[in-house]
């Protein structure tokens, strides 16, 4: 398993969707995402999503260019419909709408169907928090993507439904970003195609019984992801199917003939800081918060409790240093299509 520079895997990625029809801005959009997503340890949603954008794009399931409508542009609330574009742009033209409409209103928020895939949800929030605003974000796969199983069930109705929040701080924001359920199904991917197993409580086969191998998980039947935390995890994807499937028109968990989408409805929210308390005050409690938080003595010897996204601050940190360690069959895959591209020799 190679680790490889982060720029070069920009480059690369950037250079094979232009090859594939994107254009220039979106295509370094895009790449700048997936590789943001690698360095900071969330490889399911990096650069191995490169060659299922491509056969997106040759399916004609995702746009080569900006193809977003505003249907809805009122005071504080907008709804877009993106037309198949590229994630990252409609998710990042969304926030900015909600952070414009939050420096006027106090709060914004833009709900939007028909985007392509978005990513790590993380990364916008974490953009918003970092301008001193509370971010927001849920996504759903418009009804499709259904992998995981209601409360209780063995048959799956949900896909993994995921949300973040993203808190301003005095250094690097305070970053929730999880799915509704015990894992991402790219998470599984990764751990397949690493062979790997599955921690124990992530999924289930067609019986209902808890499985640790990501091949049985791919199998015939194939099996199914467990909410996150139980009952916990199952009435928060409910509310994520809610708010970014039926409140943006892009559909919702309902009897589908198909699986798999690239497509997302979402919601973004913004949240002003200043608008109730001054935004130094604010970072300055929050700082005071997670120090006392951090301060707890860990359960294990020789290691620290943390924060959520102080993990991914390190990891990035690291892997600039060292390189993003990809595995062999996407490393496989990416060096093919960068050949093509005519950004990689032989």
């Amino acid at each position: 398993m190679p680790n490889v520079d982060a720029r070069k895997l920009r480059e690369w990625s950037a250079a094979i969707l232009r090859h594939a029809g994107v254009t220039d801005d979106i295509a370094a959009c895009v790449a700048d995402h997936l590789v943001e997503s690698n360095l900071v340890g969330v490889d399911s949603h990096g650069v191995v999503r490169v060659s299922f954008y491509v056969d997106y794009l040759r399916d004609g399931r995702i746009a080569k260019e900006d193809r977003m409508e505003v249907l809805l542009d009122v005071g504080a609330i907008a709804w877009l419909d993106g037309h198949q574009t590229f994630g990252p742009r409609t998710a990042s033209r969304a926030s900015a709408m909600a952070v414009q409409k939050a420096r006027t209103h106090g709060i914004g928020m833009v709900v939007a169907k028909n985007s392509a895939h978005i990513g790590r949800l993380g990364a916008y929030v974490e953009a918003v928090a970092a301008e001193g605003f509370i971010g927001f974000l849920c996504c759903n796969s418009q009804g499709a993507g259904q992998l995981v199983v209601p409360y209780g069930g063995k048959e799956p109705r949900l896909a993994t439904n995921p949300l973040a929040w993203g808190i301003p701080t005095g250094t690097y924001p305070l970053v929730i970003d999880m799915s509704t359920s015990a894992a991402a199904e790219g998470k599984i991917k990764v751990k397949f195609r690493r062979k790997e197993p599955l921690p124990p409580g992530w999924a289930i086969n067609a019986d209902g019984r808890s499985i640790t191998d990501p091949a049985e998980f791919y199998g015939v039947p194939p099996g199914s992801i467990l909410p996150a935390a139980g009952y916990k995890g199952y009435g928060l994807s409910l509310v994520v199917d809610s708010l970014a499937g039926v409140l943006s028109g892009a559909g919702y968990a309902r009897p589908l003939d198909y699986v798999h989408t690239p497509l997302n409805g979402f919601v973004f929210i913004a949240i002003d800081v200043q608008a109730v308390r001054p935004l130094e005050q604010f970072r300055r409690e929050v700082d005071s918060q997670l120090d006392y938080v951090r301060s707890s003595a860990p359960i294990a010897e020789g290691t620290q409790v943390m924060a959520p996204n102080d993990p991914e601050v390190r990891e990035r940190q690291r892997r600039l240093r060292d390189g993003v360690p990809i595995d062999d069959e996407t490393w496989e895959t990416l060096s093919r299509l960068a050949r093509e591209a005519g950004v990689a020799s032989q």
